[in-house]
């Protein structure tokens, strides 16, 4: 049984190498392509044995970049690398000193699920100790830093379905049918989402986040819609800029 994540890790980095049929070798050499020279032959050895000093500390940790560039070198989300979903029943969680399942503690790095303590009976509950000398609830602290991460997958979700609606008109022109009902009910349903898109844009802009870059027709109807009301925040290239700061098309194109 591992008895830290570093051991986890260790076992997930040496399965995915045996996986592609690599040796140490050749991992140090895929490391060395992706600029970490530092993970040499001897390191990797050192980092998936777990040898230990004579203080019983491990010889070699990896950092959080070297974990990055193995999981790049591997083909294998970085994640999976530290809770190997669908392989181990339970993983230990440093913080705790306790052992939950996989996807619980992906689910926790993920931000779907606050900080978590398991009972004797397996029975998962939020953490809500406090932190520091202000008393700060740790689990209120969770919900306010996980903000981001809501917010950019309810952007995700809407700007793939106005993507969807998008295709779907540019299909109608094709076939000449861009004055039929299903299409203007299409037409209207893309601009429900651009409104959305705008809408979530601006909630992330007033809570002091970056909107992503959009290309320049998407950015103009964005702007278009009248919901953003700090346009210049929208996108940083100068050149777009310049159009966010012309008037308008009289129509927003599909």
């Amino acid at each position: 049984m591992h008895s830290n994540m570093s051991d986890v890790v260790a076992d997930q980095i040496r399965k995915h190498r045996s996986r592609l049929g690599l040796t140490r070798e050749d991992l140090a050499a895929e490391c060395a392509k992706l600029g970490a020279d530092q993970l040499t032959f001897a390191a990797l050895t050192n980092i998936e044995t777990g040898r230990r000093d004579a203080s019983g500390r491990r010889r070699r940790d990896v950092t959080i970049d070297e974990l990055e560039v193995i999981a790049h070198a591997l083909a294998v989300p970085m994640l999976l690398l530290v809770f190997p979903l669908g392989e181990l029943d339970l993983v230990p969680v440093s913080a705790y000193h306790q052992r939950i399942h996989p996807h619980l503690a992906w689910k926790c790095a993920t931000g779907d699920e606050p900080p978590t303590h398991v009972h004797t009976d397996g029975t998962p509950y939020a953490d809500r100790s406090t932190i520091g000398a202000n008393g700060t609830s740790r689990l209120e602290a969770w919900r306010s830093t996980t903000r981001p991460i809501k917010l950019h997958r309810r952007l995700t979700d809407e700007i793939s379905q106005l993507r969807k609606a998008t295709g779907r008109l540019t299909y109608f022109e094709h076939i000449g049918q861009s004055d039929s009902d299903e299409a203007q009910h299409v037409v209207r349903l893309r601009q429900h989402h651009l409104i959305e898109v705008a809408t979530i844009i601006e909630e992330l802009l007033e809570s002091g986040m970056k909107a992503p870059v959009f290309d320049t027709e998407l950015a103009r109807e964005l702007v278009a819609t009248g919901v953003i009301s700090r346009p210049q925040a929208l996108i940083t290239d100068e050149a777009v800029l310049d159009l966010l700061n012309q008037e308008p098309p009289a129509t927003p194109p599909i």
